[in-house]
């Protein structure tokens, strides 16, 4: 029995080397295809935070710098590889309707602002951005295609967000409108009596009824003088105008499935003539956007000149409404102090985002790792909410566990799983009397919404880390053990084969005693 088991310890170990000198295992390891990934770690020339720390490309000049250092696990053809964008240029989106595309060589890159070096392909775009874009956070997709020296295709995504927060005020028209001497002024008519006195005989060819002085910037005349011979007009009048001021909401940040009142201020900007009889309507509010005030009318008494006045609307916003702003329009009727009516509007822009919900899987890791070993841990991440999240990480942190970096995810779509892994390194611990046992970690979680604000999660893990031979001290004890019973079966032979010898012997000897005595 004993011996048949060591045969086929023999026979097993044979059929191993067998297998691993094969073609078909030599060509399957050679065939690994190259890995493409974004350098979260480091900080390269142009960037003012490493991917893992927050990364958004610079905006100024209209122009939006994009900056990718792509890594590369394996060796790729040529050293180069194939990058595209081609942002999204709808109504919403503040990028110009352009494609780029670049052959990026693999270099080496200054990082950290320091003399050391990084073997990367460096991925750079300037996108053109709209001069009428809006505040807020754009994504962008870069696309990376490439081949490896083994033939084999590769093709990468990568999202980076833009943040705009340099919005452009609409520029006003200009009027196309041309004069027209025959329309009668809207001027109220005079009632005193036409002067009937004969002009001054002095320029009997001028007339200079209507002139006034031209005052300068300092209150002075301006180029002299001028009398005028007859009566003086009226200085113009003009209505009083009343603007949306501001817009104050109840809460600091809207979400969607929030009630909030909105308090918008309206300013009389004439410094002379009150406004009275007006009454303000709030637009239509939209598909997210449900009015909870009684009416979207409010009627005001009057607004004296230069003074304010606030009303005030109620909204639900709608759990399944989009993040972005929501615009409403506010229109204002009224009465100058002449009776004239008049009206005037303005708009107010409402910010709304989601509530991010993402949730995580525990750390997967082994439970017992031994000193010196490198093993891989590995996050799920869920996005639960209703809007994408961005730049999804995790650090890890132990005592005796030394990450390779951090543990980069990327963004989620909304519903979505995404998993991300890296390698550990395993040491004894340097805490406590021993320097083996179990060690206790965190796990802190990061991830964006679309705005660019920043969340933070945390999460706890244990590990037992063990000596390196303890594992050893197992396989010599079983071999031990395995190697006396195979002496015991051998010293056992041996010794009924000496005894028998011996027995033999002796039966032998007692023979021919007895044979010589007969003889005898």
């Amino acid at each position: 029995m004993e011996m048949n088991i060591l045969k086929k310890i023999g026979v097993l170990f044979c059929m191993v080397g067998m297998l691993a000198e094969s073609p078909a295992i030599a060509a399957w390891a050679a065939s690994e295809i190259a890995e493409l990934n974004i350098d979260s770690e480091n900080r390269y020339t142009g960037m003012d935070l490493s991917y893992s720390e927050g990364y958004v490309p610079k905006v100024e000049n209209d122009t939006a710098c994009l900056i990718v250092p792509v890594v590369c696990q394996g060796q790729l053809k040529e050293n180069s590889l194939k990058a595209a964008l081609n942002p999204d240029s709808g109504t919403d989106m503040p990028f110009v309707s352009e494609k780029y595309e670049k052959n990026i060589k693999l270099s080496q890159e200054k990082i950290n602002d320091s003399q050391e070096t990084m073997d990367c392909y460096l991925v750079n775009f300037d996108i053109k951005l709209k001069d009428d874009r809006k505040n807020g956070s754009y994504p962008v997709t870069l696309y990376v295609d490439a081949e490896d020296i083994n033939g084999n295709f590769i093709h990468k995504e990568f999202s980076v967000n833009v943040v705009i927060a340099d919005e452009k005020p609409p520029a006003t028209q200009p009027s196309t409108e041309e004069p027209s001497p025959d329309v009668p002024s809207s001027a109220e008519p005079t009632t005193e009596e036409p002067d009937t006195k004969e002009p001054s005989t002095d320029a009997p060819d001028e007339d200079l009824t209507g002139t006034v002085n031209v005052t300068g910037p300092s209150g002075g005349d301006c180029g002299g003088s001028v009398s005028s011979g007859g009566a003086a007009s009226e200085s113009p009048t003009f209505a009083p105008k009343m603007i949306v001021q501001s817009c104050k909401s109840s809460k600091d940040e809207i979400q969607a499935g929030d009630e909030v009142t909105l308090d918008i201020t309206l300013l009389n900007t004439s410094s002379t003539e009150t406004v009275k009889n007006m009454t303000v309507t709030i637009g239509d509010e939209g598909e997210y956007l449900n009015l909870l005030s009684p009416t979207d009318t409010i009627y005001v008494d009057e607004v004296s000149a230069g003074q304010t006045c606030r009303v005030s609307y109620k909204y639900k916003i709608l759990a399944s409404a989009l993040p972005g702003a929501y615009s409403l329009s506010v229109t204002m009727d009224y009465a100058d102090s002449k009776g004239t009516s008049q009206s005037a509007g303005g708009k107010i822009r409402m910010m709304v985002s989601q509530t991010v919900k993402l949730e995580f899987d525990p750390l997967v890791l082994d439970s017992e790792v031994q000193v010196g070993d490198v093993v891989t841990a590995q996050i799920q991440a869920m996005n639960l909410g209703r809007s994408k999240v961005y730049n999804v990480r995790a650090l890890i942190e132990a005592d005796g566990l030394t990450p390779e970096g951090t543990l980069f995810i990327g963004d989620i779509e909304a519903g979505k799983t995404a998993t991300g892994s890296t390698k550990i390194s395993v040491s004894s611990l340097s805490e406590g009397a021993s320097l083996y046992g179990e060690t206790q970690g965190t796990v802190t979680y990061y991830y964006e919404d679309e705005n660019g604000k920043e969340y933070e999660e945390t999460g706890n893990f244990a590990v037992n880390i063990k000596t390196p031979f303890s594992n050893t001290s197992k396989v010599e004890a079983d071999d031990t053990g395995q190697w006396w019973r195979i002496m015991a079966v051998v010293f056992g032979i041996l010794f009924f084969f000496i005894v028998g010898m011996i027995l033999r012997g002796i039966r032998r000897k007692k023979q021919r005693d007895e044979a010589e005595e007969t003889i005898l």
